[in-house]
């Protein structure tokens, strides 16, 4: 049986390739392609991704104007179908947390979601909106491992979302801005990943990137000067956004741990002791 990794490098044209396994995704696998003329990532996607709510086709569609404004790596393959997906190789520094956490590059951070935030999404995709996505998680595990812990945050998440106007518009937003997603080339930051991105909330991004790195509030500050826009507007929508991505992370966490991807006890902890408190 022919390897399904080598024939894909063969259909892209490469030659004797080096063939390397990427570590970092939990619901997918990933390899690094590459002859004399080619650098490329190829990634398989798991049956686990479409059940917490990744969306191949959506992904493809934002990750092509990510790409084309200089976000995003260039789509070389794309088989949503088959949750294959091939893009060019980024080489460069994979961010650390104490990376995000410097002032500086919290700035290139705000900038670059600006930068992404300005661009118009398509307009035959849905929305995403952070609040259905953790009620949605809540629901799979209260059909399928119920917990008083799940029916509370249930019942807050109710509250926190009909406290929350609609935003004002729809941007394109890449929803997982985690620093093993974000790669420095030397000039631009490059976003990876792009499974959960979609129209959405400018102001959601902003809070998933701050709830992934326990940004305090003057790192918060930063982020924000970075990004410009309104920070009056995105001020009075964070609190209910961070306390919806929260209980969405934790959400997502619980349903991809039923479906038998490693959980982090202590993240799981942390998220809890936040979302009580």
């Amino acid at each position: 049986m022919t390897d399904p990794v080598a024939a894909i490098a063969a259909e892209l044209g490469l030659r004797d390739p080096e063939i390397t396994p990427l570590s970092g995704g939990l619901s997918n696998r990933s390899w690094r392609l590459r002859d004399a003329g080619h650098d490329f990532v190829l990634r398989q996607s798991g049956a686990a991704a479409g059940q917490l709510g990744a969306d191949g086709r959506t992904e493809l569609a934002m990750l092509r104007i990510a790409a084309g404004a200089g976000l995003a790596p260039q789509v070389v393959l794309a088989r949503p179908d088959r949750g294959l997906l091939v893009t060019r190789y980024v080489g460069g520094h994979v961010l650390t947390r104490p990376d995000v956490h410097r002032p500086a590059m919290l700035a290139r951070i705000g900038a670059w979601l600006a930068r992404l935030h300005s661009l118009a999404p398509p307009q035959d995709l849905a929305a995403v909106d952070f609040g259905e996505r953790a009620a949605g998680y809540l629901r799979q595990l209260h059909a399928q491992a119920p917990t008083p812990l799940i029916a509370e945050f249930g019942r807050r998440l109710s509250k926190w979302r009909k406290s929350l106007p609609p935003p004002r518009h729809l941007a394109a937003c890449h929803h997982d801005l985690h620093h093993l997603n974000l790669v420095d080339p030397g000039e631009a930051l490059i976003a990876l990943d792009w499974e959960y991105a979609g129209p959405g909330d400018p102001a959601a991004d902003l809070a998933a990137c701050i709830g992934y790195h326990d940004l305090d509030a003057q790192q918060v500050e930063a982020l924000l000067a970075g990004h410009g826009g309104d920070p009056e507007s995105l001020h009075a929508r964070l609190p209910a956004l961070r306390w919806i991505f929260d209980c969405l992370w934790l959400g997502w966490m619980e349903v991809a741990a039923l479906g038998g991807i490693p959980m982090d006890g202590g993240r799981r902890q942390h998220l809890i002791e936040r979302l009580s408190s």
